[in-house]
């Protein structure tokens, strides 16, 4: 009967919006009750290089659920499920499935009392280098429609387009109007502080080896520079999870997507103006992660042509 009942829901979540994400969160909890331990969860903005910690994780088998997420906070949440409710049954449907997980695991850590602690793993990244990279990330479609002409389109920001490859200021005006910008400096103060309860920038970061790992009464944190993870990965893991000779797999990287080439002329060509590096570097974001001679090494990058 059992069996029977699911099918007809399965078969049901094909149609009906509600039905589908009820069906969902029922799998997910079949999944989590496979393992003992609490779950894992990857939670960081986009673009930092959480992907291939992810992957590096699965591939080892580690004994916990894995869930990979960018954002909690149930206002963002509720709005992302608004805008992509029509993604059911279209081949979109992938991204509204994320904002279902999203809503799943608010409930789990909602009732994660009695010192069932989370492990949670964070990333940061040079705010501006992680700002371009997203915003190529959120072009969900590049075809190339002839020798050197691309044409873009966006659902995240909401545009599409055709551009020449040595013309690409429509592009690069797009980029300065999406809300990006500030996602990253301000991160940590929505994603943590105030839905967990725990403030990243209360003790000091050790810049010297590029990760620490915080105990905090909700979850324990380990928290790495990308930076700094094909140096630290291996020691930092073993810290947090016990787990020996664990090895970095690089995965998601922007200069292997179809975009590569325009990736590339888009940051030989863009200009950054001095104030927009000034008040990424200058953030407390920046500040804290980063040394002084890491960010002068930054700003100087991004103040010159891209250099590869």
């Amino acid at each position: 009967m059992l069996g029977r009942a699911l099918g007809t829901l399965e078969h049901l979540s094909k149609y009906n919006y509600h039905t589908a994400k009820a069906y969902y969160h029922f799998y997910l909890k079949r999944l989590d009750r496979r393992f003992n331990k609490s779950p894992l969860l990857i939670y960081q903005m986009g673009k930092v290089g959480s992907s291939s910690v992810t992957a590096s994780l699965r591939a080892a088998n580690v004994d916990r659920r894995i869930y990979h997420v960018h954002f909690l906070t149930p206002s963002l949440v509720d709005d992302y499920e608004r805008r992509r409710r029509d993604y059911l049954g279209s081949s979109r449907e992938g991204r509204l499935k994320h904002i279902w997980q999203y809503q799943h695991i608010n409930q789990q850590l909602r009732h994660s009392v009695n010192g069932n602690k989370w492990k949670i793993i964070t990333l940061v990244r040079d705010p501006v280098a992680r700002n371009l990279s997203t915003f190529f990330e959120n072009i969900e479609s590049v075809s190339i429609e002839q020798d050197q002409v691309w044409h873009l389109k966006s659902y995240e920001y909401d545009f599409e387009m055709t551009i020449k490859k040595d013309n690409l200021n429509a592009l690069i005006e797009r980029f300065f109007e999406t809300d990006l910008h500030d996602v990253p400096i301000e991160y940590f103060d929505h994603e943590f502080k105030d839905y967990l309860g725990i403030d990243l920038f209360a003790t000091e970061f050790p810049t010297e080896t590029g990760y620490k790992i915080y105990q905090e009464k909700r979850a324990d944190v380990l928290l790495m520079r990308l930076e700094s993870l094909n140096e630290c990965f291996t020691d930092a893991i073993q810290g947090f999870l016990g787990y020996d000779n664990l090895q970095l797999v690089n995965t998601n990287v922007g200069n292997q997507k179809d975009y590569a080439d325009l990736y590339r002329a888009f940051k030989d060509i863009i200009q950054l103006p001095e104030s927009y590096l000034d008040k990424l570097y200058s953030s407390k974001f920046a500040q804290h992660f980063y040394n002084s001679t890491e960010l002068a090494q930054f700003k100087e990058k991004w103040s010159r042509p891209f250099q590869g």
